[in-house]
């Protein structure tokens, strides 16, 4: 191998090191979460299992890079937490030019750049039917996160009532290529509404 491969590869590597000390849900979660990197290692972990043991029809080597490049640009920009951005009011245009100017940082100065930000884009555009699959998967994993950790660590629980909603429309737009999901959806919901209800919170898609 070339030694300027190497050293670009080792380049890149080292920016993308960043993920494994940027937060997720900071301004919503009391305790500590876990980080873009656990985030994105199990979600990659998902593709793989699920896509295999379901058989779902999609290519998985596409699917595994675009689930391990997904969140690539908040090793620049941290993690965009919902609820901050609720309660700020900043528009989601925002939080897309910050996370395209990253990508262009991250991948500036390496060969390999445009082949990172092309799989980054289908994601982010959801251009195939691949970055469906993972997007789908990427919402469930967010489920899985709050299960684990219980209802009542976030603040304030009630926002995280409409946000399964919204986040239940969410996977469903997602997952619609994707029945083999459902079954693993109903069973992450269930436990989810007995969470909400032993402390009071409303699961708001029961109310539509």
């Amino acid at each position: 191998m070339q030694v300027t491969k190497v050293k670009e590869l080792l380049l890149f590597l080292n920016r993308a090191g960043g993920l494994k000390s940027s937060p997720r849900f900071r301004a919503s979660l009391k305790s500590d979460g876990d980080t873009v990197a656990e985030h994105s290692w199990r979600l990659t972990l998902m593709v793989f299992l699920i896509g295999h043991e379901c058989k779902v029809d999609v290519d998985l080597e596409k699917a595994l890079g675009i689930a391990l490049l997904h969140d690539l640009a908040e090793a620049k920009t941290g993690d965009f937490d919902a609820y901050e951005f609720m309660i700020s009011k900043r528009a989601v245009s925002e939080k897309q030019e910050k996370e395209k100017e990253a990508m262009e940082e991250l991948t500036e100065g390496v060969a390999f750049g445009d082949w990172v930000r092309n799989i980054w884009d289908t994601f982010e555009f959801q251009t195939s039917k691949e970055a469906k699959f993972v997007k789908a998967l990427d919402r469930m994993e967010g489920f899985l996160h709050i299960a684990e950790h219980g209802v009542e660590v976030y603040i304030p629980k009630e926002f995280h009532g409409d946000y399964a909603n919204q986040a239940v429309k969410a996977f469903d737009e997602a997952s619609y290529h994707f029945p083999e999901l459902n079954d693993m959806l109903e069973v992450i919901k269930a436990d989810l509404r007995r969470q909400f209800d032993a402390v009071g919170v409303t699961w708001v898609e029961d109310q539509s």
